[in-house]
């Protein structure tokens, strides 16, 4: 068996783990980043970066890089409820694009900056010795090799094997979503930069706290990136398979027929499964650190997850950089990770989830925001943010304390 040692290792080469061995590399710490895919990679999702990274992807040199694969800049979205109701309001401009180049543009960062990157490398179970996480066994062309490391950050995703061996996977049925994307052609009506959320539609039964089905344009509108997010208990509930709420919708919603009466797929539907998060569960134990959808560290009201990873993972370089420096990696040292990222990432996570739990989660107050949001003076020209924060506050007399939007 062949055995390598560096003094880190970064599994998982998305956003998250390439923005962890990019600042490890620009700290000038030793760093090993390896993925189980073959570079570049499609990533199941609906491709949104928003503003809140573009300083960070600029320090990267990857910003220029990516906006040259931009689909659409999405200034506006659109919320539909379950009686087909709407209401539009203005985001910060967010870049849409295919993951597949966009995330690989981060990668080359961190290989630029002088990360050692492995591809086809299976990471299948932690190292542990007395309690202490020492690397990881796995597959390399499906050969074995184990990888030692003083420190191991795991940022390999909502699949990720080794967060569940450290029982630091949550598993909430409703904070958990399934979901599935395909990119369409023909798509009718859909404004070239603006996103469309809709909510369970009328005719079944349940409730989702979450949008169930969206549609992102793609150059000019008449493509389209077409998703279905729906939590686990809220499927269950409507007692469909996600195929079936996803045909439902297309067929007995006027705007599903609207969109979809002449569209044609690109590509086949593909699905994964999703937790979100309230707020950031830890993800520090001796000898690794745990970032973005490895814990569960999405946002639980629209389940968007590469901010927290990508924050998450700078914040664990900068924390490691620090312990190399002082070539002490213990417990104690590392765990000044945990304090560090709640500080960064709580703010944006918690009032995702008063938005979640106080006006998306209730059909009735849904319905009275969007009254709400349509007598505003400026209407539609008003920020998403700034008009759901004045909601919480003026009217369900919310103390949203240091909680913020990132949209």
């Amino acid at each position: 068996m062949k055995k390598i040692r560096r003094t880190a290792l970064v599994v998982g080469a998305g956003p998250g783990g390439s923005t962890a061995a990019y600042y490890l590399a620009k700290n000038g710490v030793d760093v090993l980043f390896v993925d189980k895919e073959t570079w570049p990679r499609d990533k199941i999702c609906g491709g949104v970066y928003v503003p809140a990274l573009y300083p960070m992807l600029k320090e990267m040199g990857a910003f220029d890089e990516m906006m040259k694969y931009q689909a659409c800049s999405i200034t506006e979205f659109r919320l539909i409820d379950r009686d087909e109701d709407y209401v539009d309001m203005k985001t910060e401009p967010a870049m849409i694009a295919t993951r597949r180049f966009t995330d690989d543009q981060i990668r080359r960062a961190a290989i630029r900056q002088g990360a050692d990157f492995m591809e086809n490398y299976e990471a299948t179970s932690l190292i542990i010795r007395k309690g202490v996480v020492k690397g990881v066994h796995g597959l390399y062309h499906n050969q074995d090799m184990d990888i030692e490391a003083d420190i191991t950050v795991i940022a390999n995703g909502s699949h990720s094997e080794l967060t569940r061996q450290l029982g630091l996977f949550p598993d909430d049925p409703d904070l958990t979503m399934y979901c599935f994307r395909a990119y369409l052609d023909g798509v009718e009506g859909l404004a070239p930069h603006m996103a469309e959320e809709y909510y369970v539609p009328k005719g079944l039964t349940g409730w989702s706290p979450i949008c169930t089905t969206w549609l992102n344009p793609h150059y000019g509108g008449k493509q389209a990136v077409l998703g279905l997010t729906i939590t686990e208990k809220a499927l269950r509930d409507t007692g469909c398979s996600a195929m079936e709420f996803y045909e439902y919708w297309r067929d007995n919603t006027r705007f599903g027929h609207e969109r979809l009466k002449n569209a044609t797929l690109i590509d086949k539907f593909r699905g994964w499964r999703l937790p979100g998060s309230r707020k950031l569960g830890n993800g520090v134990v001796p000898g690794a650190i745990a970032i973005g959808d490895s814990i569960g560290a999405a946002e639980c009201a629209f389940e968007y997850g590469i901010p927290s990873a990508m924050t998450g993972g700078m914040i664990a370089a900068n924390v490691i950089a620090q312990c190399a420096a002082k070539d002490d990696f213990s417990f104690e040292a590392t765990s000044v990770y945990q304090k560090l990222a709640e500080d960064a990432l709580n703010p944006s996570l918690g009032f995702n989830a008063l938005f979640r739990d106080e006006l998306l989660n209730k059909e009735d107050v849904m319905k009275d925001f969007f009254k709400y949001v349509k007598a505003q003076k400026d209407y539609p020209n008003i920020m998403f943010g700034d008009t759901a924060a004045k909601y919480m506050m003026e009217v369900l007399h919310l103390d949203l304390g240091g909680n913020k939007s990132n949209q």
